[in-house]
C-alpha cells in the first residue's frame, strides 16, 4: 500500500471515530458537566497511550531521519501547546454541545476547514480565489443552519462551537508542524496528559467536579475517550507526516456528516430542510476551498505587498469580530 493510501486510511479512521463521538458526547453531557467529562476522557486516553509512549517513544521523529536538528525537549513544548489548545477547544465545544444538537454542532465545526486557509493567509501566504469563494458558501450554509425558528435557531451553543473552530484550525496547523519533528506516541500522549490536567483544574476551580454516581453512569462514554482522544489523534498525527494540511482538512471535513447521521439515528434529533441545505452548502464550500492550488508565499517583492498586509490584519480582526458578536448576540437569549 502506498504512503498516500495509508495516510488516507488513517484520516478516514480518525474521521469515523470523531463523527461517532459527537452524539456519544451529547448523551453523556446530560449527566455530567463538560469540564470533568473532558478531564476523564483525556485521562483514559493518556492512560492508554502511556505504555505505548514508553515502549516506542524513543524512536526518531521523521525529521531526524533527514538529519534535521530537533530539540531534546521539543515533545514537551509540543505537548503543552497542543494540550492547551485541546483543553480550550474541547471546553468550548462541550459547553456548546450541551446546548445545541449534535447535528448542528458537527456541521458548524466543519467551518474550521476554510478557517485553516484564512490562518494561512494571516501567516503570510496567499490562498487562491477558490478558497475565498468556498468560504463565502460556508457562511451562507451557516446562516441556513441557524435560521430554523426560535427553538432551533442560532443559540449560545452554536456560538461557542463557532469560536471553538478557531482553536481547532490553530491546533491543526500546530499538529502539522510538530508531527514531523516529534515522535508520534510522545506527541499524542503528552497533549492528552496536559489536556487532562487543565480540564481537571477547571473542574475543581469552577466547583463542577462530578460525583461517583455521575462518573459510573457515564463510564462507557468516558472509556470511548481511548478512541476519540488517543487513537484518532495518533491517526491524524501519523497522516500529517506525509499529508499536506489542506488534504488533511478535506478528509476530516466529512466528520460532521457522520455526526449528523448518528445524531438522527441514535438521539432522534430533528431533520429540517434548512439543516440539510445548510449542510450541503457547508460541505460544498469546504470542498471548493480545499480544491484550490497551494498558496503562494508572500514576500516584500510582491507588487501589492502593503495592501495584502493590511488585508491580513483585516481578516484576523473580521474573524475575531464575527465570533465575538455571535457570543454577545446569543448571550441574552440563553441566560
Amino acid at each position: 500500500m502506498s504512503t498516500k493510501k495509508k495516510a488516507l486510511l488513517l484520516l478516514l479512521t480518525a474521521t469515523f471515530i470523531w463523527g461517532v463521538s459527537s452524539p456519544i458526547n451529547r448523551y453523556a453531557l446530560q449527566s455530567m458537566h463538560p469540564w470533568p467529562f473532558s478531564a476523564f476522557r483525556y485521562f483514559f486516553g493518556a492512560l492508554a497511550l502511556l505504555p505505548l509512549a514508553i515502549r516506542w517513544g524513543h524512536r526518531q521523529a521523521p525529521a531526524q531521519y533527514f538529519y534535521q536538528k530537533v530539540g531534546r525537549f521539543l515533545w514537551l513544548k509540543a505537548g503543552l501547546t497542543l494540550g492547551f489548545l485541546l483543553a480550550l477547544g474541547t471546553g468550548l465545544q462541550m459547553f456548546g454541545l450541551s446546548v445545541t444538537t449534535a447535528s448542528k454542532s458537527g456541521f458548524i465545526t466543519s467551518l474550521y476547514v476554510p478557517l485553516v486557509a484564512i490562518f494561512v493567509f494571516v501567516l503570510g501566504q496567499l490562498p487562491r480565489g477558490k478558497v475565498w469563494f468556498g468560504l463565502a458558501i460556508c457562511v451562507v450554509g451557516l446562516l441556513f443552519i441557524g435560521n430554523q425558528g426560535e427553538e432551533n435557531g442560532f443559540n449560545w451553543g452554536d456560538a461557542l462551537t463557532l469560536v471553538a473552530d478557531l482553536v481547532w484550525a490553530t491546533h491543526m496547523l500546530f499538529m502539522g508542524y510538530f508531527a514531523v519533528r516529534v515522535n508520534t506516541w510522545r506527541l499524542v500522549a503528552s497533549q492528552a496528559g496536559v489536556c487532562f490536567l487543565l480540564c481537571l483544574f477547571m473542574a475543581n476551580a469552577t466547583g463542577t467536579m462530578c460525583t461517583w454516581e455521575e462518573f459510573w453512569s457515564t463510564l462507557p462514554e468516558l472509556v470511548w475517550g481511548v478512541f476519540s482522544v488517543s487513537l484518532a489523534y495518533v491517526c491524524q498525527a501519523m497522516a500529517q507526516i506525509n499529508t499536506p494540511t489542506t488534504t488533511t482538512a478535506i478528509t476530516l471535513q466529512f466528520q460532521p456528516v457522520l455526526g449528523a447521521v448518528c445524531g438522527v439515528l441514535f438521539l432522534n434529533e430533528p431533520v429540517t430542510g434548512g439543516l440539510i441545505f445548510g449542510a450541503i452548502l457547508l460541505i460544498s464550500g469546504a470542498l471548493v476551498a480545499q480544491r484550490a492550488e497551494d498558496p503562494v508565499k508572500l514576500t516584500k517583492e510582491h507588487k501589492h505587498y502593503k495592501g495584502i498586509c493590511a488585508a491580513r490584519v483585516a481578516a484576523a480582526v473580521l474573524v475575531a469580530t464575527i465570533c465575538g458578536l455571535s457570543l454577545l448576540l446569543t448571550y441574552p437569549k440563553t441566560f
